[in-house]
């Protein structure tokens, strides 16, 4: 585990709830359920990330857990067993993370970081439970993506994209099965009618390892994920799901014609917790993650790494989770087409 991941549990949880946000995705009062506990936060927390270590999930809630430890601590008797632990588990593509948060116990020691794998996976049935039994403690991140292909690649322009798939499928490169970039994939091919092929690499290191050799030609990924990598002139940016593309002379979705792939392509990452978290450790935990990212040490880091952080808390999240869920519901026929090919 890097030192991003080695913090103590207890004092995450504290701060990380105290902002009662009367969600009606989890939230249910609770005050009674630790009464005859010692007070809450009082020992370490597990935060579960369904993906491998290295990509921009994973980097960010280690950047939470670290910067959240000094809140943690001011409101625990225990300052020294407080913290939080990264545990990093991909297996099913992030299922077994969402199974792991789902049948935890809710004493707010276990939370796990959400996506859009949570909306993709319920509406073909997957999931095996409503997510909405979850509770939504933030919606931490909210992130456009960006077509992208490595420094050697004779790629320029999407109509480069679109040359190259008239002679064969074009290869994009995708970290996992069924996540938010997959769903992105399936829904460029299907509005574009580009011939192209999922490539599958199991994590983002890997998938940007691979466009850099030159194994593939292309990639989607999360915006704020590969910045560096095109700052460092790595990769290359060939088209952006956004209005106005944020890249000099890089053509975005609206630009080609495709102004309906703006929004559904966005990414969402939350921070879940079990189902039946009492309320009084929900709030204690969205107040201290409302610390977190007001913290200045802490916005200065992901100002410096490129990791862009867009909280959402209480009704606003409430709002957020069912539009996004509506969203999906609405692409339903095109994910079974792919999704259960």
């Amino acid at each position: 585990m890097n030192s991003l991941g080695g913090m103590e549990r207890r004092k995450f949880l504290k701060v990380l709830g105290g902002a009662g946000c009367a969600l009606g995705l989890g939230g249910f009062p609770g005050a009674a359920f630790g009464a005859a506990k010692e007070p809450y936060p009082a020992r370490k927390i597990t935060f579960i990330i369904g993906f491998p270590p290295g990509g921009g999930s994973d980097l960010g809630a280690r950047a939470i857990a670290q910067f959240s430890k000094k809140y943690l601590q001011e409101i625990s008797s225990k300052p020294d067993k407080v913290g939080v632990v990264i545990k990093n588990d991909p297996r099913g593509s992030g299922m077994k993370a969402f199974n792991d948060i789902y049948h935890a116990k809710p004493d707010g020691y276990t939370i796990a970081q959400g996506d859009d794998v949570l909306h993709t996976r319920s509406i073909l049935g997957d999931l095996g439970f409503d997510p909405f039994q979850l509770t939504f403690i933030a919606r931490i991140v909210s992130g456009t993506k960006v077509l992208v292909t490595g420094k050697r690649s004779n790629i320029f322009t999407w109509n480069d994209v679109v040359k190259e798939s008239k002679k064969s499928p074009v290869r994009i490169g995708c970290a996992n099965f069924g996540t938010s970039n997959h769903v992105g994939i399936i829904l460029l091919i299907d509005t574009t009618k580009l011939p192209a092929k999922e490539i599958f690499f199991g994590g983002t290191a890997n998938v940007n390892a691979a466009l850099i050799r030159g194994d593939i030609p292309l990639a989607l990924n999360n915006e704020d994920t590969v910045r560096e990598l095109i700052n460092a002139k790595e990769l290359r940016p060939i088209l952006s799901f956004s209005e106005k593309s944020s890249f000099p002379d890089v053509q975005s979705v609206k630009d080609i014609g495709f102004p309906e792939l703006v929004e559904p392509i966005k990414l969402q990452r939350y921070i879940i917790a079990p189902p039946h978290l009492p309320a009084d450790i929900k709030k204690t935990m969205v107040e201290a993650l409302k610390k977190t990212m007001a913290d200045k040490e802490f916005l200065a880091w992901s100002a410096n790494v490129g990791l862009g952080f867009d909280p959402v808390f209480g009704s606003e999240l409430d709002s957020l989770v069912r539009r996004v869920q509506g969203f999906y519901q609405s692409k339903e026929n095109i994910l079974r087409t792919y999704l259960k090919a």
